[in-house]
């Protein structure tokens, strides 16, 4: 008899596609060619690789009921109960390694692993209460159904006395075998022991299902970045006084500090790196070169080519990075993109011959040598549950990871970030680089607030030794607190500001940026500071940017607005915190709506970036609207307020003590709660409950807090967006398929969607009746809901004419 793993239709009619020996000796092939020797898990290595054999032979063993068989080549009768095979799989396996001795954890691993392949994970003590009567009906149906098979299946699997292993497990035994491990037993590396096997099988099964090829990595060529900017010089770092240096030699002079690393004896012992240096010092390229230079000294002690993931907040500057990575290894390796707006066909080293379904599984399983992804992919990963996600949580093994902007992190989340970090180069083997110009302690609360328990301690080497006297060079800008200036009532400050500091502090030669908490602040300052100008006739440009415009003009803008600054122009940015991470823009001044020290320092670093002597202790004015408390919290706003104090000016120089001073005295005041109890789900194995946010079960866990206050809204700006709306629609009405909406529409469509606050947004109709999620601003309709200048239109009041 011929058994099926999977099926086409073709002309309507079913058949078969893949064997079910081939599929699953593939799965096996491809799981055990991903294994990465070195993770430690306190588990032999030959039993770990047992493990995995063992769900990799019996992952599928229920497709070969008739049952099975029937559903994927839709003979009658079709019973859908019947029909499921991960449970059966998973009893045979449970049964096969108790036979074969293993220890009761590894023979509930394989039964768990291979019951959830197809799902998210659940609470492991959630397991036996899935053994039930009804489940015992099934499975004897099913056993029934199979007998007369077993001596092919066996041939086919090359698996002896089967009939012995097919047995219903014992409830009561199972029951307590889980709570033996789960409730005296526990131990943190069981969730990275169990999102590494369950990642390494359901990774396997996709790519095998889909035809999808494992991609064997490349070695690159370490000195990539010492070709494209030149050797770094290491006769510099015997300076005694780099106080002479220009921004050039500096950058020279930091990537030869952190690359002389290398050449320590422990290097490839150590796990845990930072680099703390400030906006404009070239931190991406000097990690990439260290990356490059340690990735080869893995190779050539170990012989594995490990994979470099390099993780960054927001989109517009993953989208920059991939321009410097690509720019810099243009020819050498194969990089993706992995986030929201990612272009699946447009990726480097993509054959034609590879399908849709191919191109997606690769991109989703970072089949390639560098990944350059999101934070909410990185992290959501790391702590989650969701199947989709874990296919690629085995990729973490062994690798480089580059985490950049690591200060866009909520604090509330840092403890638990920092310690599932250290976990992950612990378990996994995994070096992890982090990145940042105001050092905000991660590690330092994960060890205060969640290590100290588990008797650990965090060992980070920073790589650029010299930082505190790299940061006490800087004389590019300087912060001047202003917080007192402005009396009038909040809705009069936009107002106030203009006439009493604005008029004061900015001259028409110099271009300015003033970043604000709110969208409603920054429109309202936006029109009223052209406004302004128009009355005074001034000329200098006036730009916005904020969420609140859509995607594909904000790239556009950030590019008009470089080009203005560079042809002199003396432009004004009015923004929110949109400009505060990887924005390559240089005003001569600014003006900053009180916030986290942090994000006043990421401002800070848009003015005089390039480090203009004529233009030393740039300002950035700090100005008080009355709305930090709002949105980042009475506690932020009472800190920052402290730590900007009764100063007059803070120069760049003392940036690093500031922001130092600040998160020691909000961490201390700060609630980590939550982090500890996420902590003690990942601990317990809590992956979900029916109140996950309640439970703090790991499926609760969100990187980027969602609201249900905000509506996704299209917004049909011109023929172009109408075209791409009309897309999306024939393909919800099934008139194109998804692959042609994603190779040729995605993008576009997304590229049009702003979020608003609900209570903005009753006028508005959904974008059609399939779909209530998105609303829709119609061009014949755009004037009354969306100003080309500020976005969405938010008060329903004419704005003034902003010049752009």
């Amino acid at each position: 008899m011929t058994f099926y793993s999977h099926s086409k239709v073709r002309n309507g009619k079913a058949e078969g596609s893949k064997l079910l020996q081939v599929h699953t000796q593939g799965v096996l092939e491809k799981a055990l060619a991903q294994l990465y020797p070195k993770v430690n898990f306190g588990i032999p290595f030959e039993s770990l690789k047992n493990v995995l054999e063992t769900v990799a032979k019996f992952h599928d063993l229920g497709k070969y009921t008739s049952y099975f068989q029937n559903y994927l080549l839709l003979q009658q009768p079709i019973n859908q109960t019947l029909k499921q095979h991960a449970r059966f799989g998973g009893y045979a396996a449970y049964q096969f390694q108790k036979e074969n001795k293993q220890e009761d954890k590894l023979s509930i691993l394989t039964l768990y692993l291979i019951f959830l392949h197809h799902s998210k994970l659940i609470d492991l003590d959630e397991l036996p209460s899935k053994i039930d009567f009804d489940a015992q009906n099934v499975f004897e149906t099913q056993l029934s159904d199979i007998k007369t098979k077993i001596p092919e299946i066996e041939k086919e699997l090359s698996i002896n006395n089967l009939d012995s292993i097919l047995q219903f497990p014992n409830e009561k035994e199972l029951r307590k075998s889980v709570r033996y491990w789960v409730v005296k037993n526990t131990d943190i590396k069981d969730y990275f022991l169990i999102n590494y096997l369950f990642s390494l099988l359901i990774e396997a099964d996709k790519l095998d299902a889909s035809d999808t090829r494992i991609y064997n990595r490349l070695a690159l060529d370490a000195d990539l970045v010492d070709i494209r900017f030149g050797l770094p010089k290491p006769d510099l770092l015997g300076l005694t006084d780099i106080k002479g240096l220009n921004n050039n030699e500096l950058r020279n002079y930091s990537r030869a500090q952190v690359v002389s690393h290398l050449q320590d004896k422990n290097i490839l012992e150590q796990r845990i790196f930072t680099i703390t240096a400030p906006t404009g010092i070239g931190k991406t390229m000097i990690a990439l070169d260290f990356a490059l230079k340690l990735k080869a000294k893995i190779s050539a002690k170990e012989n594995i080519e490990v994979q470099i993931i390099y993780a960054l907040p927001f989109i517009n500057i993953i989208e920059q990075a991939l321009g410097e990575y690509k720019k810099t290894l243009p020819d050498q390796a194969n990089i993706l993109g992995h986030y929201q707006f990612a272009d699946i066909f447009g990726q480097q080293d993509s054959s034609d011959e590879i399908n849709y379904n191919q191109k997606l599984m690769e991109l989703d399983t970072w089949q390639c040598d560098i990944v350059i992804t999101s934070f909410v992919q990185f992290f959501e990963t790391l702590i989650g549950n969701r199947n989709k996600l874990l296919k690629k949580f085995n990729h973490y093994a062994g690798s480089i990871i580059i985490l950049d902007e690591v200060q866009t992190l909520r604090l509330d989340q840092m403890p638990l970030i920092g310690a599932a970090l250290f976990y992950l180069s612990t378990f996994l083997n995994a070096r992890i680089i982090l990145m940042t110009a105001t050092k905000p302690k991660i590690f330092e609360l994960a060890e205060v607030e969640i290590l100290y328990a588990e008797n650990q301690k965090v060992n980070a080497l920073e790589l650029l030794t010299d930082h505190d006297q790299i940061f006490s060079l800087f004389q590019r800008t300087s912060i001047r607190p202003l917080l007192n200036r402005m009396l009038a009532e909040k809705d009069e400050r936009s107002a106030e500001f203009i006439e009493t500091i604005f008029t004061e502090k900015w001259t028409a030669a110099k271009s300015c940026i003033i970043v604000c908490n709110t969208v409603k602040r920054s429109i309202d300052l936006c029109n009223k500071v052209s406004e302004y100008l128009k009355l005074h006739h001034y000329n200098n440009r006036v730009f916005y940017l904020s969420t609140n415009i859509i995607p594909s003009h904000r790239m556009e803008r950030i590019e008009r607005i470089r080009n203005s600054i560079e042809n002199k122009e003396a432009p004004i940015l009015i923004a929110t915190q949109v400009v505060e991470a990887g924005v390559d823009l240089d005003f001569d001044m600014g003006f900053r709506d009180v916030g986290p020290i942090d994000s006043i320092i990421q401002v800070a670093g848009r003015i005089n970036r390039n480090n203009n002597p004529s233009k030393t202790n740039a300002p950035l004015y700090i100005i008080d609207f009355n709305e930090c408390g709002k949105i980042y919290g009475r506690m932020t706003y009472e800190q920052a307020l402290k730590a900007l104090g009764t100063k007059m000016e803070i120069p760049e120089r003392e940036y690093l003590q500031l922001t130092a001073t600040y998160f020691d005295n909000i961490s201390d005041r700060s609630s980590f709660f939550d982090a500890r109890e996420f902590f003690k789900s990942m601990k317990m194995l809590k992956y979900d409950s029916s109140q996950p946010k309640k439970d703090h079960a790991i499926s609760a866990f969100k990187i980027i807090e969602e609201s249900d206050q905000y509506q996704s809204v299209f917004i049909e700006i011109d023929q172009r967006a109408k075209n791409v709306r009309q897309k999306y629609l024939q393909k919800i009405k099934g008139e194109i398929n998804k692959e042609t909406f994603e190779k040729d529409f995605k993008l576009d469509f997304q590229q049009h969607i702003i979020s608003i606050p609900k209570s903005i947004a009753s006028d508005l109709g959904s974008i059609n009746e399939y779909e209530e999620n998105i609303l829709f601003v119609p061009f014949e309709d755009l004037a009354n809901h969306y100003d080309l200048a500020t976005g969405f239109i938010r008060n329903k009041k004419p704005t003034a004419l902003v010049m752009l």
